[in-house]
């Protein structure tokens, strides 16, 4: 989860720091980015692009800001949702069940 250090890490002083163009994947959590700087960069064009899958509040409300700007790529936050994945779950799940 988010503690101090985590927390707004990806803030406006480091996305300064970063080179124009720079994107941005964030498959963490939402509070790891310090959104109205990230907005802030991508409207300017120093962030090139951002994708996640994580949302401050989830579902995205229609009027989420994110959602406006074309160099955003937004995802469900499905990313376990995979056939791998779902074999895992169900091998684990009859081992959990054969051990009783």
């Amino acid at each position: 989860g988010l503690n101090d250090a985590t927390r707004g890490f990806l803030d406006r002083e480091r996305l300064a720091k970063t080179k124009p163009g720079v994107i941005v994947v964030n498959t963490a959590r939402a509070g790891v980015v310090d959104e109205p700087a990230l907005i802030e960069f991508l409207k300017s064009g120093h962030v090139g692009h951002y994708a996640t899958d994580v949302f401050a509040k989830e579902p995205p409300a229609p009027d989420e800001p994110l959602l406006k700007l074309d160099n955003v790529t937004l995802t469900a936050h499905a990313g376990y949702n995979t056939p791998e994945a779902a074999m895992t779950m169900y091998r684990r799940a009859i081992d959990l069940a054969a051990k009783g």
